[in-house]
């Protein structure tokens, strides 16, 4: 509750108060949004993750579950994975919105300084974050080896075990999971084992280790993975382009590399948007791993009930949604402008001159 007022009650003032709160305490405001955001990630990673990979709990003669060792309900075996994976997801969707915005702004007048500024932090920041994404998503995938054998076997296609390694890596592919097979596969040898055991010739259990009904959907987990990781490694390509033009000095000065930031605008929400999938289809048919399934934790709720509040519930959010996209692509499609000392925009607007102008004259008289 605190982490969500505290994100919430200080957006506004970031949003909308830059010219009413000066540029100290917007910055503060700035922050706090993101102090209560990374707090927010912390505590909704921490549930879903105790929910991946259950720890620290006893189940009371009710059958409910109860928290005996918070810090193991808290910290449990996959909390640091995900919420690292999660964090570095975030920050690599909003570097590529504010490359986007500021490569669209750039296609318009290559010698804006507050575009080139935005491009250049968010092309910076991409290079940072993104073989390091790559990384704790390898470290995630070896933990979720380790507790939820099923679901990585349906990511990698795997319907049949591998007990002497040699594991292939299906890069492409349709799967049947009926006939337990993965059809008109692109595959390259042994390198499903090398990525999730490092090792040639360590086993890998495929789905023909778990019941049918313990099966998840098999062809969207497949799918929403591939999504994610190729758009992942699209980022990193994105990134060592934009660095190799940085060091040429063409940074700017590139239209098909400006032209490939914006077309990779929405790919975080994207990658986002699938690897959750990825993460709850592929828990399935678990509501808590291994102890409670989906079916024992539905609701005795009569489904016109379910369908009213849900049909309330897009309603609503499809008009806050709505007016908050449409603030925000109005508020993308103006011309950035870096920001000034407030003294010097008394000055500036008495004499009928924009902050705008002010600064583009400022820039190239090399002030």
């Amino acid at each position: 509750m605190s982490a969500f007022f505290l994100e919430a009650g200080f957006l506004g003032v970031a949003l909308f108060g830059r010219d009413k709160v000066g540029p100290v305490l917007h910055f503060m405001a700035t922050l706090m949004v993101a102090v209560g955001t990374f707090a927010s990630a912390f505590w909704i990673i921490s549930v879903n993750a105790w929910m991946q990979t259950p720890t620290g709990h006893g189940i009371n003669e009710a059958g409910q579950f109860v928290p005996l060792d918070w810090w193991a309900v808290i910290f449990n075996p996959s909390f640091l994975h995900r919420f690292a994976h999660m964090v570095l997801a975030a920050y690599l969707t909003t570097a590529l919105v504010v490359g986007a915005v500021g490569a669209r702004h750039l296609l318009r007048d290559r010698a804006n300084p507050a575009a080139r500024r935005m491009f250049a932090m968010a092309m910076g920041m991409l290079a940072v974050t993104a073989p390091i994404q790559i990384f704790a998503g390898d470290s995630l995938g070896i933990n979720t080896l380790a507790h939820q054998p099923a679901k990585i076997a349906a990511m990698e296609g795997h319907y049949v075990s591998y007990p002497q390694g040699h594991a292939p890596l299906i890069l492409f592919g349709l799967p049947d999971s009926e006939a337990a097979t993965v059809r008109y596969t692109v595959e390259v040898p042994d390198l499903s084992s090398l990525i999730l055991t490092h090792d040639l010739t360590s086993p890998l259990t495929g789905l023909d280790a778990f019941p049918r009904d313990h099966w998840p959907n098999v062809p969207i987990v497949f799918w929403a993975f591939r999504v994610m990781v190729g758009l992942g490694f699209a980022m990193l390509g994105l990134a060592v382009w934009a660095g190799v033009l940085r060091l040429r000095g063409r940074l700017y000065d590139a239209p098909w590399l400006l032209r490939a930031a914006m077309a990779m605008g929405p790919s975080g929400f994207v990658a986002v948007l699938t690897g959750w999938i990825v993460a709850e289809v592929g828990r399935q048919p678990w509501t808590v791993y291994g102890l409670l399934s989906t079916a024992q934790s539905v609701s005795p709720v009569a489904a016109p009930a379910v369908a009213t509040s849900l049909m309330v519930f897009i309603a609503v959010y499809a008009v806050i949604f709505g007016a908050g996209m449409t603030y925000l692509l109005r508020l993308m499609d103006r011309s950035p402008e870096v920001g000034i000392a407030m003294a010097e925009l008394g000055p500036m607007r008495a004499a009928g001159v924009t902050p705008a102008a002010g600064l583009h004259n400022k820039f190239f008289a090399g002030e």
